[in-house]
């Protein structure tokens, strides 16, 4: 009996681990889309991927092409900001400042409303209004099933508004790249309240979490009153904030220019990152997310992060890649794929896009079975070698699943452990045996080595392989190290589950 409960104990405990655990579900293949300005929309059973000149409706559950617009020949414009879905519509914007109504289960068009200038904030669309936000800084109120304006006429910020309009109340609250933070009424377009921040900021995007308004600027956070705009509190440092903050209901995070993270509890004391600094393992793409209680980045590298809040430990690592052996233009070897935005949250999961124009669909509750693999080793199987020192060992790991781990990759000789390390955003494990160390010459004779990894769901992979000592040789020459590219690499094409991830 106590077996049973234990067996039964322990499959809860895993399947609230890969409840958790984000893993791979499918990608769909859209047209190339570097340096893409929009980001991906959800609706309740399709994601809205634009692609600069295409617009794609993509099957939410596995993947497939439901419609694309247009269905013949490319746009003459770019798509910008974000897809919003409703009133059976699905919103779209352009750099020429047109905003487009498709119907959200043909993709045909319903009406077009052409703003001053290009809508570049993300749209907002709640009770019947769409707002919008443009690159001259006006704000419009449309009705969202006809497009007419609600407002007599538009709000006019005089000022680049970027990220995405928040409401709070009766209330939009949007930041400018001058340095402002605005207020406006819903019902009429009129300002409510103006603050000028310290200093211009790179990333001018207020965020609503708990009753006030956060933004960074320069070297300060601050947090504000979105009734007043009045200061409620602010913490300055001597270093810089580049990106905006993420907030919830219990923290607010920031990161600096030096990578680090920062977590306040929302009277603005800091609960993790003074003492012990929290370092990001790579450069951020874009302001973090908070979502489900923990802090989501995506990194320059390729790299997915998740951290756990307020402590800011490692949760979970994933490098988009493309097929193995795909190089760029100068046959370099590209190891990951440029990131386009943040994750996008849908209720189950995630969907990521690429700048080679795929779109990457990661669910909360998809189990992942399959065990990481090698794909590459050096010394190869069966190698015969000098075992004088210095030796360089070399492999190359890959998961389509959950990722791999890396504080669970090892590399053992004989089934000693070596001095590992892995990079995640290459997927490689590379080992340098140096005299003057505790490594020695390895004997003559045939030697064991194994690799050991596992993913975020647990699976593990355990290669073995041999490799020959003949100390008579001499002492091969270094190889040159491969140059790495994170370039995007191939090509658009048609949509699905499964494929090569």
């Amino acid at each position: 009996m106590r077996r049973t409960l234990w067996a039964l104990m322990l499959g809860l405990i895993w399947a609230a681990v890969w409840a958790q655990t984000p893993a791979a579900m499918w990608r769909f293949f859209g047209n190339p889309a570097p340096n893409n300005p929009a980001l991906p929309g959800v609706g309740k059973q399709t994601i809205y991927y634009p692609c600069l000149n295409r617009l794609y409706a993509v099957n939410l559950e596995d993947g497939t092409l439901k419609w694309q617009y247009p269905a013949d020949a490319p746009l003459n414009t770019t798509i910008i900001g974000q897809p919003v879905e409703g009133e059976g519509l699905v919103y779209i914007g352009m750099n020429n400042g047109n905003v487009m109504a498709l119907d959200a289960e043909t993709g045909s068009l319903r009406w077009v409303f052409t703003a001053d200038s290009a809508p570049t904030a993300r749209a907002l669309l709640e009770d019947g209004v769409l707002y919008i936000g443009t690159g001259r800084g006006e704000v419009y109120a449309l009705n969202a099933r006809s497009g007419e304006p609600l407002w007599r006429e538009p709000y006019r910020a005089d000022d680049y508004i970027a990220g995405k309009l928040i409401k709070e109340g009766e209330t939009l609250i949007f930041g400018t790249n001058g340095g402002f933070v605005h207020a406006v009424s819903t019902a009429g377009g009129r300002r409510r309240w103006l603050f000028r921040l310290p200093a211009p900021n790179y990333d001018p995007q207020p965020v609503y979490a708990n009753g006030s308004v956060y933004v960074t600027s320069n070297d300060v956070v601050i947090s504000l009153n979105p009734n007043s705009g009045a200061v409620r509190w602010t913490r300055r440092f001597n270093t810089e904030f580049r990106l905006a903050p993420a907030a919830n209901d219990d923290y607010i995070a920031v990161l600096t220019r030096e990578n680090r993270l920062y977590v306040f509890d929302h009277t603005g004391k800091i609960v993790a990152g003074d003492r012990e600094p929290i370092e990001m393992r790579y450069e951020p793409l874009v302001a973090p997310e908070i979502h489900n209680g923990k802090l989501w980045l995506a990194t320059r590298r390729g790299t997915l992060l998740c951290y756990s809040l307020p402590e800011g430990k490692l949760e979970w690592l994933y490098t988009l890649r493309p097929p193995e052996g795909t190089v760029d233009q100068n046959n370099r070897r590209v190891a990951y794929l440029a990131l386009s935005g943040k994750p996008v949250f849908t209720p189950s999961g995630f969907v990521v896009a690429t700048g080679e124009g795929n779109l990457t669909m990661f669910g909360f509750g998809w189990v992942d079975r399959l065990a990481p693999q090698v794909v590459r080793t050096t010394p190869t199987i069966g190698e015969m070698m000098s075992g004088q020192l210095p030796l360089d060992f070399t492999a190359r790991l890959r998961d389509e699943g959950s990722g791999i781990n890396p504080a669970t990759v090892q590399w053992l000789l004989n089934d000693e452990p070596l001095p590992a390390e892995y990079e995640p955003s290459l997927g490689e494990v590379t080992v340098q045996l140096r005299a003057g160390t505790a490594a020695k010459p390895l004997p003559d004779g045939r030697h064991t080595m194994t690799l050991i990894a596992s993913d975020w769901a647990g699976n593990t992979v355990r290669y073995s392989w041999a490799i020959y000592i003949d100390n008579s040789l001499r002492r091969a020459p270094a190889r040159p190290q491969q140059q790495q590219s994170g370039a995007p690499g191939g090509r658009g094409g048609g949509g699905g589950r499964g494929g090569d991830f």
